[in-house]
């Protein structure tokens, strides 16, 4: 029974004035003394037990208004009197027993029940701290499949992060990588122009290509040197600046011939040392070339390869069908005789 209950029942019977004459009685009787100790072990028991019932404060509201109303609005019904208490002489008293417990009915109705109503007895300390041990670890096992998992979501998080990083990193090397492509294409370029390049390079390209259609019949043969066909050239034409690299001077030649290549005439000369060459011969002026003198240039053309120079007045050409490696060959041993 709570603490909140036992000030409003005890007023109920200890502010009647019948209790101080029924203690008198009983003083003076040792049956009724033995009955009364008898009856109070019994209510102390069953205090005992009450107070082992926990009430909800909903429960104590209702018990309280109850015992309130019945207290202010009904007058408390007299004791009986204590004769029925007494036994008559040669009466043997009673047999102990528990008194029964007189209950208003409204109170009955609506607090007994709950009051009554078995509740399971709270569970020992030993067995709630071994229930907090178990908890424990199974909250921290909860607790380390959670960091777990954020640890997860934020390696996914870094890897979906990545590749964006290495999008970037590939784009950069791409970059530098064309950066590098290109510097290397145009630092080739300046040295090709500064080694093969020069003015009217085209215009070569295509007088080396017209050999294509050449097949010996048009020469007119001339068993000489190079150095001794410019009489053969000027008695066919007015080629007056007709000029042989010295390298070139003591070559065999097979046959001669003019041709006219865009308007300009062209000296052509079939000729052949360690290998059949065809040289060509015409002003430098008539086709744009410009070129230093006593300086080779390569040009390569679809089937022939052409070494291209100035000597006086004259632009000489020597061609022969193979590759750029071929004429940079050839040209090495004409240089060293």
């Amino acid at each position: 029974m709570s603490e909140r209950l036992l000030p409003l029942v005890r007023p109920i019977y200890e502010t009647q004035g019948e209790i101080a004459d029924a203690k008198r009685v009983i003083s003076e009787s040792p049956d009724l003394r033995s009955q009364l100790e008898h009856q109070t072990q019994f209510d102390d028991q069953l205090v005992t037990a009450l107070q082992t019932i926990a009430l909800s404060d909903r429960q104590i509201e209702q018990l309280e208004n109850l015992l309130v109303d019945n207290s202010g609005t009904e007058s408390v019904e007299a004791p009986l009197p204590i004769d029925p208490i007494i036994q008559p002489v040669g009466v043997p008293p009673p047999a102990p027993g528990p008194i029964p417990l007189v209950v208003p009915a409204a109170v009955a109705a609506t607090v007994v029940p709950e009051i009554l109503t078995p509740h399971e007895p709270p569970p020992p300390p030993s067995e709630i701290k071994e229930e907090a041990k178990t908890e424990q670890p199974a909250a921290s096992a909860e607790a380390k499949e959670a960091n777990a998992k954020a640890a997860e979501e934020t390696e996914e998080e870094e890897k979906e992060e990545e590749p964006p990083r290495a999008r970037t990193v590939t784009i950069m090397a791409a970059v530098g990588i064309g950066i590098i492509a290109t510097i290397a294409l145009v630092a080739y370029m300046v040295w090709d122009q500064m080694t093969n390049g020069f003015s009217g390079r085209d215009q070569v390209a295509e007088l080396l290509e017209t050999a294509n259609t050449l097949n010996g019949d048009e020469f007119e043969p001339v068993n000489t040197t190079t150095a001794n066909v410019k009489d053969w050239f000027f008695l066919k034409s007015d080629m007056h600046w007709f000029a042989v690299p010295k390298e070139f001077a003591d070559t065999p030649t097979l046959g001669c011939r003019l041709s006219k290549f865009k308007g300009v005439d062209i000296g052509e000369i079939l000729a052949k040392d360690e290998r059949e060459v065809l040289m060509f011969f015409f002003h430098p002026a008539d086709l744009g070339v410009k070129i230093k003198k006593g300086k080779w240039a390569i040009v390569d053309g679809e089937t022939w390869e052409g070494a291209v120079t100035a000597v006086e007045d004259c632009c000489f050409v020597v061609a022969f069908k193979g590759k750029h490696s071929d004429m940079q060959e050839y040209l090495s041993k004409k240089r060293k005789k």
